[in-house]
C-alpha cells in the first residue's frame, strides 16, 4: 500500500508543478490542485477499497472534515482579522477562498496514514476496529505540527493566505502551533470513533474536529497574543 502510495504522491507532486505554472488565477490554481487530489486519491483509495479498506476510509473522513475547516479559517479572517486571504481569481466562502473547503484533505489523508504506518502491526480491520490509541494520537498530532508549520512557513510564496497582527517566526504564526497539534490528535481520536458507525456520526465527528479546533485557535490566541 505505501508504496503505491509513494509512487501516486510523485504522479501528483508533478501534476501540481505542472499546475502551478499554467497562466491561471492562484485561486484556480489551488483548485485545480484540490480536485486532482481528490480524483487520484479518492478513486484509488475507492478501487482499493476491499484490499486496503482503511485507505478509503481515511480519505473519506480527511474529504468530510476538511469542508468543516472552512469555519475556523473564516473565524481567524472574518473575526480575529488575523488572516488573509488576498484576491485569488476565485469564489470564497465570506472571506475564506473556496479552494480551502478541500485543501484541508490533503494533509488530513498523509497525518492518517503515518499514524496507520506507525501501528502496521495491526492488520486492516485490526487497526479499524481497535479504537482510539492514547501514542497513536501523538504521532498523528506531531506529523500534524510537521505539515502544517513547513505550509505556514512556505505557502505564502504561492500567493496564498497570510497571517498578520500576531507574533510570528518567519511566516509561522506562533498562536496556531499548539492548535495544529492538536488538531492532529483529535483527527486521529474522531476518526477511529466513526468506525463502523453510521454517517450521521461521520459528519457529527468531522464537524467535533473543527469545532475543537476552532475552540483551540480562539483560546491559544488569547492567552499568547492578549495576555502574554
Amino acid at each position: 500500500m505505501y508504496r503505491s502510495i509513494l509512487i501516486l504522491t510523485g504522479v501528483f507532486a508533478a501534476l501540481c508543478a505542472g499546475t502551478l505554472l499554467l497562466p491561471l488565477p492562484v485561486g484556480w490554481q489551488f483548485l485545480i490542485l484540490v480536485l486532482l487530489f481528490a480524483a487520484l486519491f479518492g478513486s484509488f483509495s475507492f478501487r482499493h477499497r476491499t484490499e486496503w479498506p482503511e485507505l478509503w476510509r481515511v480519505w473519506l473522513f480527511s474529504t468530510l472534515v476538511s469542508f468543516f475547516q472552512v469555519f475556523p479559517d473564516w473565524f481567524l479572517s472574518a473575526v480575529l482579522e488575523v488572516l488573509i486571504f488576498p484576491e485569488d481569481g476565485l469564489f470564497k466562502f465570506g472571506t475564506v477562498s473556496g479552494y480551502m473547503a478541500g485543501l484541508w484533505a490533503i494533509p488530513f489523508f498523509y497525518i492518517l496514514l503515518g499514524t496507520r504506518l506507525y501501528q502496521s502491526s495491526y492488520s486492516s480491520s485490526q487497526w479499524l476496529a481497535h479504537g482510539s490509541d492514547f501514542k497513536g494520537a501523538l504521532v498523528g498530532a506531531a506529523i500534524a505540527l510537521l505539515i502544517f508549520g513547513c505550509s505556514e512557513a512556505t505557502l505564502w510564496m504561492l500567493g496564498s493566505w497570510y497571517a498578520q497582527n500576531v507574533m510570528v517566526i518567519g511566516h509561522v504564526a506562533l498562536y496556531v502551533l499548539i492548535p495544529e497539534f492538536l488538531l492532529g490528535f483529535f483527527l486521529y481520536q474522531y476518526f477511529h470513533e466513526s468506525q463502523n458507525r453510521g454517517w450521521a456520526i461521520h459528519l457529527y465527528n468531522a464537524a467535533k474536529v473543527s469545532l475543537l479546533y476552532t475552540g483551540c485557535l480562539a483560546l491559544s490566541y488569547l492567552l499568547l497574543e492578549k495576555v502574554a
